[in-house]
């Protein structure tokens, strides 16, 4: 795919720590940035598009191409465009491997051939 958009996600630590404190700082502004990546993709998809979350970057560069303040750390790069192939879908873990009853049990881990 040859994408002629790219979406950066970011994290505005200090607008999340200034109402939440450290959690709000080290947790909320990853899952606030997590959630709307996830809500793109979507859209995205429901559009007939076509993305990735990309994740492995440099974020200093990130940072010095979009003038980032060091309070917003970037999350993922979106590119977005009409995808050339459609892939085949990719294995999955079996419900069994990640859904816990009651409580978590770390023997199941060990049991369960994951592909």
């Amino acid at each position: 795919m040859e994408a002629p958009v790219n979406i950066i996600i970011c994290a505005n630590e200090e607008r999340s720590s200034s109402k939440y404190g450290d959690r709000g700082k080290n947790l909320y502004s990853i899952l606030d940035a997590a959630a709307a990546a996830e809500n793109l993709l979507l859209a995205v998809h429901a559009l007939g598009l076509g993305s990735c979350w990309i994740g492995a970057f440099v974020d200093e560069t990130v940072r010095k191409i979009l003038n980032l303040p060091k309070w917003v750390k970037p999350i993922g790069i979106f590119p977005i465009g009409y995808p050339a192939e459609k892939p085949a879908p990719t294995d999955r873990w079996p419900l069994e491997a990640v859904v816990h009853n009651e409580r978590y049990e770390t023997k199941k881990f060990k049991q369960i051939s994951y592909w």
